[in-house]
């Protein structure tokens, strides 16, 4: 089943001598309900443009898409962003005060939530599938980089949403913190049966996580669609895994020669 869905959409930005510079055109899109879609390619290629659109943070040029049949104009509580940005949590709040933000988005330095009992039992729930219950007292400038983004994802979760969006949410990270996460996202997608839209230029990241991705080329230019046909969990060291890795390999850098 569909849910989301986009239709001949476009988007450009204004250059100084009054034309536009085109980073979509006429695409169309859909993505399935608990689909995993990884957004490919090189910087300034369109991947966060895209996935922009994609939540809501844009208004497309032209075309239309839409969340579960209804129109997508704005941001909306079903759809939750996660950044690569370690600076997206609230710094004077707690690490399960972050994660209970979406309860009550109105906040302000000395002001505390009480969650009733059912509020209470998510929050431990997700406090314990992030791997934060020990750290719950924290505030953020104790944490490290994954720690961050791990409470990053217990917010996103504390909202119930039926689709992540992430730009790059591990770029930042150290090799075994991002290969950590990586596990763990893909852990809470099984289990939650939520549908991802996560950007990287990591093709090993990409071949790990993704049922399909969108791989981007110039902009302008519509990215191509890939099915990743691997069984799970995937091995990176498998010859079938470093064929397809070595293929987008050679694709991505035939496409930034074009250019």
């Amino acid at each position: 089943m569909n849910i989301l869905h986009c239709e001949n959409i476009s988007f450009s930005y204004p250059l100084q001598n009054g034309d536009r510079r085109f980073i979509i055109r006429n695409f169309d899109f859909s993505l399935n309900q608990g689909e995993f879609l990884t957004l490919l390619g090189p910087s300034g290629c369109g991947k966060t443009t895209l996935l922009n659109l994609f939540s809501g943070f844009l208004p497309a040029d032209s075309g239309s898409i839409s969340f579960n049949g209804n129109p997508l104009t704005d941001p909306f509580p079903a759809g939750q962003m996660i950044f690569q940005d370690s600076t997206q949590l609230l710094p004077w709040l707690t690490v399960e005060e972050n994660i209970l933000f979406p309860l009550c988005r109105r906040r302000f330095p000395g002001f505390r939530i009480s969650p009733g009992t059912d509020q209470k039992e998510k929050l431990d729930e997700i406090l314990n599938l992030v791997g934060l219950t020990e750290f719950r007292e924290y505030h953020p400038v104790r944490l490290s980089g994954g720690m961050k983004q791990r409470c990053a994802l217990g917010r996103a979760l504390m909202a119930d949403p039926r689709i992540l969006y992430m730009d790059e949410p591990f770029g930042a990270l150290d090799t075994p913190s991002r290969i950590e996460l990586q596990s763990l996202i893909l852990k809470l997608w099984e289990e939650k049966n939520v549908s991802v839209i996560f950007v990287t230029h990591d093709i090993s990241e990409a071949l790990i996580l993704s049922d399909r991705i969108l791989q981007f080329g110039s902009p302008g230019i519509s990215p191509r669609e890939l099915p990743v046909n691997l069984t799970r969990p995937r091995d990176r060291k498998d010859n079938s895994f470093k064929e397809l890795e070595w293929q987008i390999y050679s694709s991505l850098a035939d496409t930034e020669r074009i250019v």
